[in-house]
């Protein structure tokens, strides 16, 4: 590395040239602040301000003063950098009101105050810009001495800002730019939307940067792609751009879309859009995209500092956005490089999650993809240290994250380690059902890692099914009942048990509650087919048995639970996806802190969330049922029940399941305090059940099965919501 006399020599003949290479420039004063000579970087910084400035080039000089402001810790700086920039503006009264609105005199940050002086400079009559809430505007005038700025925004004409808000909330639009080209040549856009959709797509990744489909279509409609014509639209760009081996268009809307020449878009007016953007899930994807393209471009230090700058922001506001914005910010700090991930903290974040138990919270709310990825990234970090931690988690990993954690284990030579930690668990008898569901994928293990016998696991499995689960277990616990629906596995399983233990299991799975009676019907179908001597076991009673007794257990009417299903699929399907877009709508509005709009679509968002899982619990719990040929000796579910008081009054009930009750059909809930003083009841027995006055004792005077008019009101199945002018909760 060359001295600072040697640099200063060098610098000194670069600037008294015909041609100065303001680049080249940069790069060397970059490199001397990287290899921790700041200090120089700074002091040399400031000679080619001054000979800039003697040259009159006041734009060049401003953006090394805008470097240098980046590498400055010294707190005097800020008045080093306003006397800067009165010597190249000059002092009058505009210059002072220009300095004042970038807020060189509030407590701005010095790099915010510079990025805000440049774009007030540009500001001039017929300058296209654009506002998050104003939309595209044309600059009608700027007016230095009351400091304001008239605009003609497309949603508000004639609209005054004062040029403080203008630097800190406005986009400067250049001639390329999509809203420009809009404003400026509709025929050829309107050409292109019928001709050529997919560049209409290219001219918005150049013009915002990369996004996923969801925010294109809120970019483009309805002001440049009317609402209903946007599925046409996206379905032939999105053709198109799948044939062009530059593109990659993602399976999921969420995620961004790439197109190789977009990496033009990284230019002056993407890091300045950046720098102002305060919307931290959108910082994150344009960081995500641009790490993606970044070997199709050079690294430019004032660049850098940019993308490093709205990282620290990603950081910083990282609480308030859900647990999985600060690992995908970290991740992102740690892709740009060592520099960058040293000033950002990453090694203490790692080490923080590492310690604790955030990285169960976390594996939990990632997405696969990410989870795969954050995990790489911690064994990259600590790899000793990330193994101990995810064994010590194992016995509380979701069905996800066991996954790909157990995997991750044994690519990575821990398998050993991996052996003994599940080996306790199973035999302590503590396997939670999403260890039970891997295993039962991976049985060689049993007999590999010495586990336990086949009949020790097919009852530790039908002991996870009949535990009542909802959420992420109950989908794990769902996903080991489909195992016995699987004719190789299951006779896999049962070939291991040998003639006893096949004859044992056969009859615990016929008395277990771990099934409806249907899905049950048909698992003990298929063993069947497999093993024809099984069936001997399925024969009825013998003459002179008692009869079975009345079912127990929560049941409800296939009506009801249908009604069910149909509230948990609409929560799921439309009600939760409309929030998502709600909150993405509101999220863009800016300041999350004080968006109410935000706070709200949150609010719901924990009450769809909360209603779903009642719902899944419900459903995991409740079995539909016909209540035909349910035994009528005495009252009970599927009975209808006369009663007769003292003063000569008579009442007919019908006692169904938990969510069935029609007042007009008499039909009440099993769990009704009537139902329950009428349960077990016969025909003569005397009963106290309750009343609008209190209690009343009433007589027995028959029990019967369900009349047809209740029967048709079981049977009436709906199959949509829209069936049911209203549905109980």
């Amino acid at each position: 590395m060359k001295t600072k006399e040697q640099i200063e020599e060098w610098l000194l003949e670069k600037l008294s040239g015909p041609e100065i290479d303001l680049r080249e420039i940069t790069q060397q004063l970059s490199e001397l602040a990287h290899n921790e000579r700041v200090e120089e970087a700074v002091s040399l910084g400031g000679l080619a301000e001054e000979a800039l400035i003697e040259q009159g080039r006041a734009d060049e000089a401003l953006k090394i003063l805008r470097l240098r402001a980046e590498w400055a810790v010294d707190q005097g700086f800020r008045d080093e950098c306003i006397s800067v920039v009165r010597t190249i503006f000059g002092k009058d009264a505009a210059s002072r009101a220009y300095i004042k609105s970038a807020g060189f005199e509030q407590r701005v940050p010095v790099t915010q105050c510079l990025d805000r002086l440049v774009l007030l400079r540009a500001l001039k009559p017929g300058t296209l810009c654009a506002d998050k809430t104003w939309g595209f505007g044309v600059v009608r005038s700027v007016d230095p001495f009351y400091q304001r700025v008239a605009i003609d925004f497309e949603r508000k004409p004639d609209h005054e800002l004062s040029m403080s808000y203008a630097a800190e909330t406005l986009e400067l639009l250049d001639d390329a730019h999509l809203l420009a080209v809009q404003h400026r040549e509709p025929e050829r856009l309107a050409a292109l939307l019928k001709d050529d959709p997919a560049e209409v797509v290219r001219m918005a990744l150049r013009s915002y940067g990369p996004m996923s489909a969801v925010v294109l279509q809120e970019k483009l409609c309805p002001s440049i792609v009317p609402a209903e014509e946007w599925k046409t639209f996206w379905a032939a760009a999105r053709k198109a751009l799948k044939k062009d081996p530059g593109a990659e268009v993602p399976t999921k809307r969420t995620e961004p879309i790439l197109v190789r020449d977009a990496a033009g878009a990284y230019d002056d007016a993407w890091y300045r859009q950046l720098r102002h953007d305060r919307d931290i899930e959108s910082i994150l994807a344009k960081i995500s995209a641009w790490q993606t393209l970044r070997s199709e471009h050079e690294d430019d230090p004032s660049q850098l500092a940019a993308i490093e700058n709205r990282l620290a922001f990603a950081i910083k506001g990282a609480d308030l956005m859900g647990r999985t914005i600060m690992p995908r910010a970290m991740m992102l700090a740690h892709a740009v490089g060592p520099e960058t991930a040293a000033r950002l903290g990453v090694s203490d974040y790692v080490r923080s999650v590492l310690d604790s138990d955030t990285l169960l919270d976390l594996l939990d709310a990632l997405s696969a993809k990410d989870m795969k990825g954050f995990i790489a990234f911690l064994m990259e970090q600590d790899r000793e240290r990330t193994l101990d931690t995810l064994l010590r988690l194992l016995p509380r990993l979701d069905v996800t994250s066991l996954t790909e954690v157990l995997q991750l284990l044994l690519r990575e030579g821990a398998e050993e380690a991996c052996r003994q930690a599940v080996k306790a668990l199973v035999v302590s008898r503590r396997a939670r059902v999403e260890l039970v569901n891997w295993l039962s994928r991976n049985m060689d293990k049993l007999t590999e890692w010495d586990l336990c016998s086949p009949g020790e696991f097919a009852e530790l499995m039908l002991l996870e099914m009949e535990k009542e689960y909802s959420g992420a277990r109950l989908k794990a616990q769902n996903q080991l009942r489909d195992r016995f629906t699987q004719k190789t596995w299951t006779k896999q399983l049962f070939d291991a048990l040998g003639a006893e233990g096949r004859e044992r299991y056969f009859l615990r799975l016929k008395d277990s509650a771990a099934w409806p009676p249907m899905e049950k019907r048909s698992v003990l179908g298929l063993i069947i087919k497999l093993y024809p001597d099984l069936e001997r076991l399925m024969a009825g009673r013998a003459s002179g048995e008692e009869a079975p007794a009345k079912p127990r257990g929560t049941f409800t009417s296939q009506r009801a639970f249908r009604e069910r299903q149909l509230m948990y699929e609409r929560i799921k399907k439309v009600d939760i996806p409309n929030n998502s877009k709600e909150i993405a709508v509101a999220r863009a509005h800016g300041d999350l802190r004080e968006n109410f709009e935000y706070k709200a679509a949150k609010d719901t968002q924990a009450l769809l969330m909360r209603r779903q899982a009642e719902l899944e619990q419900m459903l995991a719990k409740v079995v539909p049922s016909d209540f035909e040929d349910m035994p009528s000796d005495k009252a009970g579910i599927g009975t209808g029940v006369r009663i007769a008081y003292d003063d000569g009054r008579t009442e007919q009930f019908f006692i169904l399941g938990v969510w069935d009750r029609d007042e007009t059909l008499g039909i009440i809930s099993c769990d009704s305090k009537l139902a329950q003083a009428l349960e077990g009841a016969a025909p003569g027995d005397r009963v106290t059940v309750p009343s609008e006055h209190g209690e009343e004792s009433c007589r027995v005077e028959e029990v019967t099965r369900l009349s047809e008019p209740v029967r048709a009101w079981v049977r009436d199945v709906p199959e949509t919501l829209a069936d049911r002018s209203q549905v109980g909760s």
